[in-house]
C-alpha cells in the first residue's frame, strides 16, 4: 500500500549506516533510515528481531558499533545527557517491563529526571510536584500510591507509572517499547489514549515497537517492518486480516 502523508521536511530521527552486534549475533549491518520531525511510526517484526534494540539506538540508549544516530540534525553517540536537554533534545521511553527504580517511591520515580535536570528545564521546585502530579493523574495513579514502592503496585500500576515518567519530561522524541503488553482493560485504555494524543502532536516524534493489532489499528500511522535488520515499509495494519489503514490528521 502506498502511504502517502505530508511530512515536515525537517530531520527527526536519522539512522546513518548504524552496525550493531550482540553477543558476536550481527543484528544491523548498513542500516539507515530516517524519520521526519514531528512523524510517527510503527515498528513491527517477530520477537527478537531486534525491534527493542533498535528503538533503544534510535534513542541513544546504545551506542552503535558504526553509523550514526541523529535527533534534528544532532550527532547524539557521545552527548552527554544533559548537552541533550540544552540542545532541546528530550528524549522519553517507556520500556516493556517499566524500567522503573525499585528502591525510591512512585513520586520519586517520575521526579528524578526533572530535579536532575532542573536547571536547564528551568523548573521551579513548584513546578516540578505540578508535572509530577498532572502525569501521574493522566496515567490514573491512585494519590494513595503516590509515595508506594513499585514492588506494592500492581503490575497496570506500574505500566501506568511507566508512562507517567516519560510523559512528566514532555519529550519531543517519544519511543514505546511494546505497550501494549500483558495489559489490563484500564491500562490498554490509558496507554491508547496517550498514545493517539502524542501522535496527533505535532511537536513529537514518535515510534512504537509493536506487534499488537489492537494497538496498530488505533494508532493508524505508517508501519516499518523488521527482518533480518532491514526496515521495509508496510501499512504495518495490513499484517492483521479486515484491518484498514486510516492516516492521522
Amino acid at each position: 500500500m502506498q502511504l502517502n502523508l505530508s511530512t515536515s521536511g525537517e530531520p527527526g530521527i536519522t539512522l546513518d549506516r548504524i552496525h550493531y552486534n550482540y553477543e558476536k549475533v550481527n543484528v544491523f549491518n548498513d542500516l539507515s533510515w530516517e524519520l521526519d520531525q514531528g512523524q510517527n511510526a510503527v515498528i513491527t517484526g517477530t520477537s527478537g528481531c531486534g525491534k527493542s534494540t533498535l528503538l533503544q539506538i534510535a534513542a541513544g540508549l546504545l551506542p552503535t558499533h558504526q553509523g550514526a544516530v541523529l535527533l534534528a540534525g544532532h550527532p547524539i553517540g557521545k552527548m552527554l545527557p544533559s548537552e541533550r536537554v540544552r540542545r532541546g533534545l528530550r528524549t522519553g521511553f517507556v520500556f516493556q517491563d517499566g524500567g522503573l527504580l525499585a528502591n525510591i517511591d512512585v513520586f520519586s520515580n517520575v521526579s528524578l529526571a526533572l530535579y536532575y535536570h532542573q536547571d536547564i528545564l528551568k523548573l521551579s521546585d513548584d513546578e516540578v510536584v505540578q508535572r509530577v502530579e498532572e502525569s501521574l493523574e493522566s496515567a490514573q495513579i491512585s494519590k494513595s500510591h503516590w509515595y508506594t514502592l513499585p514492588a506494592h503496585l500492581s503490575f497496570g500500576d506500574r505500566k501506568r507509572l511507566a508512562l507517567a515518567r516519560a510523559i512528566a519530561y514532555k519529550p519531543n522524541f517519544f519511543f514505546f517499547d511494546d505497550p501494549d503488553v500483558g495489559n489490563d482493560q484500564r491500562t490498554a485504555r490509558v496507554t491508547h489514549q496517550i498514545l493517539c494524543e502524542l501522535r496527533d502532536d505535532p511537536g513529537i516524534t514518535l515510534m512504537v515497537a509493536t506487534n499488537r493489532s489492537a494497538l496498530i489499528e488505533r494508532l493508524g500511522v505508517p508501519g516499518y517492518s523488521l527482518e533480518e535488520g532491514e526496515l521495509a515499509e508496510t501499512s504495518a495494519i495490513s499484517l492483521y486480516p479486515g484491518a484498514s489503514w486510516r492516516p492521522s490528521s
